[in-house]
């Protein structure tokens, strides 16, 4: 995938999982004027949401990818909040800020570890943590996010379950690494880079039949993205169904089904710096 279908990919899936990020951002109840970093940032969907929820914060966002920066900065522009926000093209594994700068560090679908050549930051998290630590003022929060379950095929669970136990769908951890890189173990890494008041919070966002093109993309690409290359790994019976289930031209697609419903959750990871 190119970087533009890569963006493009990006925001056709915010759609999807807008409830529960705006759930995660309520519940924060940052205090009025905070300092955030958002890395990585993205397309800038997070920081639209945090500054309507939140006008006086200031949010720097940072991202790896300048094609990234450059449209979520154009996105923030056009919808009035450039002002209340910065960018700059970054590395998570080297932070460029002083000590003690943000409130807050917001790292969403950030953080997972594993091998770079997969997309990962890091085989590891614990560098990366302690420089958010460090960026962080003392009793200030860092949350760290990761989308952490899905149900979209409605009605077909055996095969949404098969899918769903294929090494494809629970990339980028492998059975060659240690139980304590899954994301469940967030706490313990929190704790190692000595924060306190871990908190663990899920959040869930439902889904209703798509009302128009641009969220049936949206789902297509949640399709491919989580089993797209899960063939080898399944019944060929389950594969033909589940290409049935997801195919356009299919009598089976099951986006036209008006009484599509599907969830997602986010589970977000909390903790104060002392």
């Amino acid at each position: 995938m190119n970087e533009t279908s890569y963006i493009k990919a990006l925001d056709s899936t915010a759609k999807q999982t807008e409830p529960a990020i705006r759930k995660t951002l309520e519940w924060l109840r940052l205090p009025k004027g905070s300092k955030v970093l958002d890395v990585p940032c993205g397309t800038g969907n997070h920081m639209k949401w945090m500054l309507e929820a939140y006008p006086d914060t200031h949010i720097t966002g940072v991202d790896i990818a300048r094609e990234h920066v450059q449209y979520a900065k154009s996105k923030l522009n056009q919808a009035g909040k450039g002002g209340s926000c910065q960018f700059t093209v970054g590395d998570m594994n080297n932070l460029e800020f002083d000590n003690n700068t943000f409130d807050l560090v917001w790292c969403c679908d950030g953080l997972w570890p594993g091998p770079k050549e997969v997309g990962c930051p890091a085989e590891q998290p614990y560098d990366i943590l302690n420089h958010m630590v460090r960026v962080t003022k003392p009793g200030g929060k860092i949350a760290i996010l990761f989308w952490s379950s899905q149900r979209l095929l409605p009605g077909y669970p055996k095969i949404e379950a098969a899918l769903n136990n294929s090494d494809y769908a629970l990339r980028p951890w492998s059975e060659k690494q240690s139980p304590e890189m899954h994301f469940t173990y967030t706490p313990v890494w929190l704790k190692k880079v000595g924060l306190n008041n871990i908190q663990i919070k899920t959040f869930a966002a439902d889904i209703k039949a798509p009302e128009n093109q641009l969220e049936k993309e949206g789902l297509q690409l949640l399709f491919d993205m989580f089993w797209g290359e899960s063939e080898a790994q399944v019944s060929k019976e389950i594969w033909k169904k589940f290409k049935n289930l997801t195919n356009p031209r299919s009598d089976e697609f099951i986006l036209n089904n008006e009484s599509y419903a599907g969830i997602l959750t986010y589970t977000m990871y909390t903790g104060i710096v002392p």
